[in-house]
């Protein structure tokens, strides 16, 4: 009976994130689905010889690429949504899954759905996560998206447009009918809540719409991630979909929530810089065991 395992955020342009990556057991997981929630590389040969060892490692693995994978840096497409299209004929080559499949059968069966996300950045939007934050000065902020990855015009001028554009890819993968339970994954965040540490953060912020200043030094603080955190019309897609567990990156932080029905899990290999906060040894989640629902002990 295949088990189901999450990872995300590996970043391994990084030698020592490469290194860990490619020191998975060979034998231990072979059985076994990999769901890659996102950021790998920029580089498609490098995304390319990861999914490619992963494949070698895990049974089935399956991906949706991150902001990081859609960057332009070194690449010759003309745009990001040229480069994501490369990206989904690079899986269909290596075999790696980016639509919806089925793992086991009959009453231990579940489904993994893929989906595609981007975030909405501004203030007005009733789908975005922005909480405004004092301070902030967005347009001067060195987030490298705005730099490394250049859309077409057909998506218009605005900042939602390749939100709109991912979800909407979704829409058949929201229509279908499922026969079993189901697991889905993106890169990007559904909910505000997700962005803090633990309930009483959740109730600092999101309560309020507003970053409320802290007497402790702000490391960052012409920032504000919830700009780019995701999107709540993905959580919208999740809850139509019918999902019991939903799997997310991006933020470089390891969460486990159960919110409204549906429990929300992160498990990133994120920078070298990060790994004391994340813990020294990041390995595949585990997330579903013997036709079951994997229950781990909660993590903010």
């Amino acid at each position: 009976m295949a088990r189901v395992f999450a990872l995300s955020d590996l970043h391994v342009d990084f030698a020592d994130n490469m290194q860990q990556m490619m020191s998975l057991s060979d034998h231990e997981y072979t059985d076994d689905v990999l769901l890659v929630a996102g950021d790998v590389s920029d580089r498609i040969s490098r995304l390319s010889q990861l999914l490619g060892s992963l494949k070698r490692k895990f049974r089935k693995v399956a991906f949706v690429p991150g902001n990081h994978e859609l960057w332009l840096r070194d690449d010759d497409s003309d745009n990001s949504l040229e480069k994501f299209s490369r990206l989904l004929a690079l899986c269909e080559q290596l075999g790696v899954h980016t639509e919806p499949f089925k793992v086991g059968q009959n009453d231990r069966a579940v489904w993994i759905v893929p989906l595609y996300s981007w975030y909405r950045t501004e203030d007005a939007d009733e789908y975005s996560l922005v909480i405004p934050k004092e301070g902030e000065r967005w347009e001067k902020c060195l987030w490298m998206d705005k730099y490394r990855c250049r859309w077409p015009e057909s998506l218009g001028a605005d900042a939602y447009g390749p939100a709109d554009y991912f979800l909407a890819l979704n829409n058949e993968k929201i229509e279908r009918r499922y026969d079993a339970p189901i697991i889905s994954f993106s890169h990007f965040l559904p909910r505000k809540e997700l962005i803090f540490e633990d309930s009483a953060m959740v109730k600092r912020f999101c309560e309020k719409d507003a970053f409320i200043p802290r007497s402790t030094r702000d490391p960052a603080p012409m920032f504000n991630f919830t700009r780019v955190a995701g999107c709540k019309r993905l959580d919208l897609q999740i809850r139509a979909l019918g999902a019991t567990v939903h799997v997310y990156g991006h933020q470089h932080r390891h969460r486990n929530r159960k919110i409204d029905g549906i429990t929300y899990v992160s498990n990133c290999l994120g920078y070298a810089r990060e790994r004391e906060h994340l813990g020294a040894q990041v390995a595949p989640k585990l997330l579903w065991e013997d036709g079951v629902f994997v229950e781990p002990a909660e993590v903010s």
